[in-house]
């Protein structure tokens, strides 16, 4: 057995010689993982020994990290808007964007006036936002929808972790095909937006082991960004809105594309660091002006 101040500087030099970011916090997490304790608790356990049952399960999470596998992957779980979602390689890891673009739709009221609002999460990945809306409108029905079948399990996993599996729906699908028309009060998305040209360039955390099909947005990196602003208005009531995580430098042109489209209203919201991120726009009623 070894004390377990002494492994966590071993782990944490052997990380820093990996390159790995932050590796003494990053150890920190996967001990505080393994050891089942708040990683602040470590500070009062330095001199405690550890068992040979958690040393192997340490040293196996230190080769992963040092393969630059995400922690949230080592570890098989991350936080989302305060709660627990199973994550691994089947769907994109959670990020801080995406809690903004749950904020934005959880902030507009007009989409939760109906007694039962119908939102469709689109790409729904590990679920983590339909959950979210879910949680926060238990009067909502919710769908999620995905083209991979694998990454729609992972969705239905968090959906039982996180209590609300028995109403919520998950489908395979391409965008919104088969939905039918005029029923949803938004549709939700954070779907590729990463220029293909710009995928190898990633991180290797990033690059090497989440999927790429949920990165590579084409060439612009905007195609399935500008094949859901068409599709969605067929799904929309009228009045119905329009929710989309974008990249940093996308903003414009998404405003641009829902306008031309007819949506009305077409604003944005910026990220933690000051980046236009979001963009959130309303179909148009018959007869209505389609301008900003």
């Amino acid at each position: 057995m070894r004390r377990l101040l002494e492994v966590l500087q071993a782990a944490s030099d052997y990380l820093a010689g990996k390159g790995v970011e932050n590796p003494r916090l990053v150890t920190e997490q996967l001990m505080s993982h393994v050891l089942k304790c708040p990683r602040l608790q470590l500070y009062v356990r330095f001199e405690s020994e550890l068992d040979e049952a958690q040393l192997a399960a340490l040293r196996a999470g230190v080769r992963r990290l040092a393969a630059r596998e995400p922690l949230q992957y080592v570890v098989g779980e991350t936080d989302f808007m305060g709660r627990r979602f199973k994550v691994d390689r089947r769907a994109l890891i959670p990020r801080p964007e995406t809690e903004i673009l749950v904020e934005t739709l959880l902030q507009d009221g007009s989409v939760w006036t109906a007694p039962a609002p119908a939102v469709a999460d689109v790409g729904t990945g590990s679920g983590c936002v339909a959950i979210s809306l879910a949680l926060a409108h238990p009067e909502a029905r919710l769908t999620g929808l995905d083209a991979s079948e694998e990454a729609l399990d992972l969705a239905r996993a968090n959906a039982e972790l996180n209590g609300v599996a028995g109403r919520m729906t998950f489908r395979l699908a391409d965008l919104v095909a088969g939905v039918e028309p005029g029923i949803l009060d938004a549709v939700v998305a954070n779907l590729p937006y990463i220029p293909s040209a710009d995928c190898d360039g990633l991180p290797p955390h990033i690059r090497n082991h989440e999927p790429r099909t949920a990165l590579d947005g084409g060439a612009d990196g905007l195609r399935v960004i500008f094949r859901l602003v068409g599709a969605a208005w067929s799904v929309l009531k009228e009045g119905g809105g329009l929710f989309l995580e974008t990249g940093c430098d996308q903003a414009c042109a998404v405003s641009d594309l829902m306008t031309a489209h007819g949506y009305r209203g077409v604003e944005t919201r910026q990220d933690l660091a000051g980046r236009d991120r979001i963009v959130m726009g309303r179909r148009a009623g018959s007869g209505e002006s389609a301008c900003r």
